[in-house]
């Protein structure tokens, strides 16, 4: 994707903070988590990431739930993550454009090497700089930033955030009609400009 001069000026006046969640919007956790899950049960009901209808992944019709906690809860699930389609490129196309960009998301607290393979899975396809521009919190609300990019459909903590929400849409999340939305990458550059431009006239 191309970036206009006239947006990258823009930007790099505005120099604003753009955080990005990791599972279901920069990488594909959803596919991953399916992986795993036929490991451990070769007959498991999957669900395609584009056939779910709850964030929860315990929703799932018809499935042990025993078998989901250990295969969120096993090492290795988050090696084996692959971005999202435009992911890369956009995050290298925000910093470009002069962006504050970084990483934002929820480790697993009860898999016990989900926050390394995380910051792994960063480095193999980021590169290990961005390992110093990744978030992992459990509550994103403490977070400093302008514009949070989160395929979750509520997001709530301890404060009230300083952020606005960029829903990135998917299957389980497409009833939200009351927030912004981001349906694509090829999009985070209007997505993004209509957030500020309203953050500034208010």
């Amino acid at each position: 994707m191309t970036v206009h001069m006239g947006t990258m000026t823009k930007l790099k006046r505005t120099a604003p903070t753009i955080l990005v969640d990791m599972d279901g919007v920069l990488f594909d956790w959803g596919s991953a988590l399916n992986r795993k899950l036929l490991e451990l049960d070769p007959a498991f009901p999957v669900v395609a990431e584009e056939d779910r209808h709850h964030f929860d992944y315990f929703y799932v019709d018809g499935a042990d739930t025993e078998t989901i906690h250990r295969a969120m809860n096993s090492e290795g699930l988050y090696l084996g993550l692959e971005p999202i389609p435009g992911a890369v490129d956009a995050l290298l196309e925000m910093e470009e454009a002069g962006c504050s960009v970084f990483l934002c998301s929820t480790p697993a607290s009860q898999n016990p090497t989900c926050a390394s393979e995380k910051h792994a899975s960063v480095s193999t396809h980021l590169g290990h700089r961005w390992i110093d521009r990744t978030i992992l919190t459990n509550d994103k609300t403490l977070v400093l930033g302008d514009v949070l990019i989160d395929d979750k459909p509520v997001i709530t903590g301890a404060m009230e955030p300083v952020w606005e929400h960029l829903l990135f849409s998917q299957s389980y999340n497409r009833y939200i009609t009351d927030k912004p939305c981001l349906d694509s990458w090829d999009g985070w550059e209007s997505a993004v400009e209509n957030i500020l431009a309203e953050q500034k006239a208010a």
